[in-house]
């Protein structure tokens, strides 16, 4: 089968943050299909931060790079170059096709959906099947993270694109898993519906002996050898993250028995205010980390003694979650603390971790010293858990041939 996965934000090695569709990509085109990820030249999440041009091959996933704007910012710029991409995709995928040949597939991913109807017209016109991943539901996101009224402009014409492409898809691939309803509510046949998780890459397991030089991860070695208790955040510190109760629950924590350090890693906007009250309390146990490499994140997390991820409480996250860092965590056998108020709960289904209130100091210095209750055989038996079940459900082998599956049978069992 071939392929064409478009993705406005697409990264993987050395391109950037977001790395499903290079999973996806490498994997389809390991076991003898064709895939092409399709993204825009220039988007906010590309690492080095430059634009693009032309082709890319990585690893075996292979890129093509649709000409757009550059943009700073959260502002008009970046809405523009949505547009600009949206609007170049037709065309680009007519000469694609016609220089190398014509897709069985175009799957739109959605972290905007302005590029759907570009998409279904390329794929009507090549007589392919057209395919809507959403990640992000629009606009019910605009409404209720973003604070719009259901009769603004941008709210009314998501909203139809929205109807269009559950309508019109051949299927529709969902992140979160309690999204149909909502989906069938809004035009979706049910039986078009498939449940795609995010996931992790099974080597990613493996050892990253080049990492022993990387600061960041001789400092956690370090701390492990003094017998510490190393709590690990990975991930972004924006407001979505909900990082200020793991802050603050840091000088509740002071004198336990047992030494305990909480590294945040990554960067974002709400950094340099958790730093802030983080100094104010003086307990010490906190520290930050700027954004590492993702091998230098993968060995620090096996030395790690536990993982916690945490999601602003919203009404959004009732069709439930799909964060690659807990898949991360789950993956080198760490108990996790899962600060998150979602319809589903992998961390709980799993036995993997415990849970806790992301808004609640108490109730996350709750969850650490539970953790610390523990004995070593029942933190491992947490990791062994939650290990296990990322391999068997989780990894992106498996998913790829999913998505395959549920193209070709019509259903996922």
């Amino acid at each position: 089968m071939n392929v064409w996965y478009v993705h406005p934000y697409a990264g993987g090695p050395g391109i950037g943050r977001y790395w499903r569709p290079y999973y996806f990509s490498k994997f389809w085109n390991q076991t003898g299909h064709q895939s092409t990820v399709i993204t825009a030249s220039y988007h906010h999440l590309l690492e080095p931060d430059e634009k693009r041009r032309g082709t890319q091959h990585v690893n075996g996933a292979h890129y093509s790079y649709v000409p757009t704007l550059r943009y700073l910012g959260n502002g008009v710029g970046r809405m523009l170059s949505m547009f600009v991409f949206a609007l170049m995709l037709f065309p680009f995928c007519l000469f694609k096709a016609f220089k190398q040949g014509r897709p069985d597939a175009i799957i739109y991913s959605s972290p905007h959906p302005f590029g759907v109807i570009s998409c279904w017209l390329a794929a009507r016109c090549l007589g392919s099947k057209f395919v809507f991943e959403v990640r992000d539901i629009w606009p019910l996101s605009l409404i209720e993270l973003g604070g719009l009224k259901a009769t603004n402009p941008l709210v009314r014409v998501t909203g139809w694109i929205e109807r269009f492409a559950y309508a019109r898809s051949d299927k529709v691939i969902s992140l979160l898993p309690c999204a149909q309803a909502h989906m069938v509510d809004k035009g979706l046949r049910a039986e078009k519906f498939l449940w795609i998780p995010n996931g992790v890459d099974s080597a990613d397991i493996c050892s990253h002996s080049d990492m022993h030089a990387n600061a960041f991860v001789q400092h956690v070695a370090s701390l492990k050898q003094q017998g510490v208790f190393v709590i690990i955040y990975a991930g972004a510190h924006g407001e979505p993250n909900a990082l200020e109760g793991l802050v603050r629950s840091a000088k509740l924590l002071v004198g336990s028995a047992v030494p305990i350090r909480i590294i945040l890693v990554g960067k974002g906007e709400r950094k340099a205010q958790l730093k802030e009250i983080a100094a104010s309390d003086a307990s010490g146990l906190i520290e930050f980390f700027d954004q590492q490499p993702k091998e230098a994140v993968m060995a620090a997390l096996k030395l790690a003694s536990a993982g916690y991820i945490s999601l602003k409480s919203e009404p959004i996250f009732r069709f439930g979650v799909s964060p690659n860092k807990l898949w991360d965590y789950m993956l080198v056998g760490l108990p996790i603390i899962f600060a998150c108020k979602a319809g589903n709960d992998p961390v709980g289904d799993y036995r993997c971790g415990v849970t806790a209130d992301p808004d609640s100091a108490e109730d996350i210095a709750a969850a650490v010293s539970r953790l610390l209750g523990l004995s070593e055989a029942q933190l491992r038996e947490m990791g062994h858990n939650g290990h296990a079940a990322v391999l068997e459900h989780y990894t992106y082998e498996r998913l790829a041939m999913n998505v395959l599956a549920g193209l070709e049978d019509g259903r996922l069992t």
